[in-house]
């Protein structure tokens, strides 16, 4: 009889992105805007060398856990069956490749995407290989580095939307953060279920019994009071204050920021084909982020609760009835919406968690942590349609053809995204440092 599954040591999952109800309207994201104002700024040594930019935003999907390779994307049917595993391959709309059959969904539209079967990493172990796929760093006791998304961030800014550059649903991995950056260059964290009826984003809803009008009436009043201090001489801090007050203030009334949010807007054609469920309603608000003009998008995927894909027992009935169906649908759905509406080719989807598991299945019906082989997805902006890049061993232990790094990984999407990856921040202490450590795009999905 197999054990109950136990969770492994994994992220802390501290609080890291919350940033406090400071004003008497919850304005938490006031609060954020400001630390962008009076937060001392990452020196930059210039844009780099110049990237035609080929995507205008990313959608991360983050499997947390680390999802098994060999149960999903790279089956390997002709293995002892103490490693294949209990699911059968099917076939793809890429002829000769087949995936999982856990995946149905996705296989039909693999011929859209790219899929790696060679990513490796010397980390297994949560922490350390989130930090590593999330940053393109191994984590060091030194410095934690900023993830991708923060980068967006920081190098693009606000826009005139007000929207935040980067949005996180329904909350962010443990090194998906802003690292040696400014907490300015948080995400977004969106929080809640986009599947609950009456879904409201925190921060961006005016509280129960709160109209507009009567918030613009408590603005003005605070703006009155404000003047009896007029002789007070003004500080940057002061300055920052009312500027950054301001700011929230029009988010809030903001329509374009009311307007990204709101999934009642959505058909119910269109909702009930990305699954109504959590992930799948994230997957859709991903798309109308993208449709906003948010540059960078995680969706973070732990399942129905913190273990998500960690598998290290009952790996298969976990797998099949628990994590891959709303994935499934949801990544595919969001495929086919993205390209229906002629934004697939403007925007990277990255599909991958932070290792892959053991090829050999452990006496748990389970499989462990394994960073030596790993499998993700890549679709739009402008990767080939239909590649299968790299290829493991005939027990998807190791790569034996074009292994890719974190760092590679990492350097692509900055590329797509007009970043040049030696691009250089200064830490706190005065270091520059590269976004990415020694590696290079993919020739091959250029």
């Amino acid at each position: 009889m197999n054990e109950p599954r136990k969770p492994c040591r994994g992220p802390s999952r501290r609080d890291l992105l919350k940033v406090g109800l400071l004003s008497p309207f919850g304005l938490g994201l006031a609060d954020l805007l400001r630390s962008r104002s009076v937060a001392q700024d990452v020196k930059g040594y210039g844009p780099g060398r110049s990237f035609e930019p080929r995507a205008n935003s990313c959608i991360l999907v983050w499997l947390a856990g680390g999802p098994s390779h060999i149960d999903t994307l790279d089956p390997k049917p002709d293995a002892p069956a103490e490693y294949r595993g209990e699911f059968q391959p099917i076939a793809t709309s890429v002829p000769g490749v087949s995936i999982s059959e856990v995946y149905p969904e996705i296989a039909k539209v693999l011929d859209r995407m790219t899929l790696v079967r060679s990513m490796t990493s010397p980390e297994a172990e949560h922490d350390r290989a989130a930090h590593h796929m999330l940053t393109g760093y191994r984590p060091s006791p030194a410095l934690v580095y900023p993830g991708m998304g923060s980068v967006v961030a920081r190098v693009r800014g606000f826009d005139s939307s007000a929207l935040p550059p980067y949005v996180a649903a329904p909350d962010a991995p443990l090194f998906a953060s802003s690292g040696y950056l400014t907490p300015a260059y948080d995400p977004f964290v969106v929080g809640g279920d986009p599947n609950q009826d009456g879904f409201r984003v925190r921060d961006l809803t005016p509280p129960d019994r709160v109209t507009l009008d009567r918030l613009r009436r408590r603005r003005e009043m605070v703006r009155r009071l404000d003047a009896f201090t007029s002789d007070v001489s003004e500080t940057p801090l002061t300055t920052s204050r009312d500027k950054f007050t301001d700011q929230a203030y029009d988010l809030l009334t903001s329509t374009a920021a009311q307007s990204a949010f709101q999934m009642s807007a959505e058909r119910a054609a269109t909702r009930d084909r990305y699954g109504r469920n959590p992930f799948g309603q994230s997957c859709l608000l991903a798309r109308r982020l993208v449709e906003a003009g948010v540059g960078f998008i995680t969706l973070n995927d732990r399942g129905m609760g913190p273990l998500g894909w960690d598998t290290h027992a009952q790996n298969f009935p976990t797998i099949k009835n628990v994590m891959a169906p709303p994935l499934d649908q949801g990544v595919a759905a969001l495929v086919r919406d993205l390209e229906e509406r002629g934004l697939l080719e403007t925007t990277i989807v990255v599909v991958m968690g932070e290792f892959g598991r053991t090829p050999k299945i452990n006496p748990n019906a389970g499989r462990d942590h394994h960073g030596r082989g790993n499998s993700l997805l890549i679709a739009g902006g402008g990767v080939p349609r239909g590649l299968v890049l790299g290829r493991t061993d005939s027990k998807a232990d190791s790569p034996v053809e074009r292994p890719v790094t974190p760092p590679e990984l990492a350097a692509t999407i900055y590329t797509k995204l007009g970043i040049d990856p030696e691009r250089r921040f200064e830490t706190a202490d005065g270091q520059p440092v590269r976004l990415v450590d020694k590696g290079e795009a993919i020739h091959e999905l250029a």
